[in-house]
């Protein structure tokens, strides 16, 4: 009998051991201001220049380009070689894309001694490829002319698709060339005096980006 008792007595000390971790566990899992083992916090992951991408141009960028060029007659025939000089400004709405404008001087002497003027300023549309440092833009130009021969003014329509290739030489500049064609259409009362007249503009550009 003696022997029964000393049993049943072990039995319960070992169930209220038993349930005593139970609670201790489930008031640690329970209550947050418990302290965690260093060893199970997590260290802080530490991000390097190699999490980042970088582009040489993001959207809300801008520059300023500066740029003279030759300009080449095509047509009329009577117009020699002569010199355009531009400025023009640029925002990018994305990293492949800009919008602004340009505004230039462009003179070409004539036979008989004579030169003709031609003020241009147009709104651009730039498409911009990038490889590396080099940047390849595609530009569409639309806007109006102030044009003057001898006495005659004449003020109409600039078109003026280009191509260019510039090197990013550091975040703030680049430099490079640009080609492009100048159509310059004069329409007249008299259908019979309509003409369209053709330049072609090539040369050197310095542009300033912030």
């Amino acid at each position: 009998m003696r022997k029964l008792i000393t049993l049943l007595a072990l039995l319960l000390a070992f169930s209220f051991s038993l349930v005593a971790q139970e609670a201790e566990q489930d008031n640690i899992t329970e209550n947050p201001e418990v302290e965690v083992p260093a060893e199970s916090a997590k260290e802080p992951e530490i991000q390097t220049d190699e999490d980042y991408v970088f582009k040489l141009n993001q959207p809300g960028d801008w520059f300023v380009k500066v740029g003279v060029n030759g300009a080449f007659p095509i047509q009329p025939a009577t117009m020699n070689f002569g010199l355009d000089l531009n400025l023009g400004f640029y925002y990018f709405l994305a990293p492949f894309f800009a919008v602004g404008g340009d505004i230039s001087f462009d003179y070409n002497p004539t036979v008989g001694e004579k030169v003709f003027y031609c003020i241009p300023f147009m709104a651009k549309a730039l498409f911009q490829y990038s490889i590396g440092k080099f940047e390849i833009p595609l530009i569409l130009g639309f806007g109006g002319a102030i044009e003057r021969h001898n006495s005659n003014f004449y003020f109409g329509m600039i078109i003026k698709p280009e191509i260019g290739l510039f090197y990013r030489i550091n975040p703030d500049w680049s430099i490079g060339g640009t080609c492009g064609v100048s159509i310059l259409p004069q329409w007249y009362k008299n259908p019979e005096y309509n003409y369209t007249g053709y330049i072609l503009n090539a040369g050197v550009s310095v542009r300033y980006h912030l």
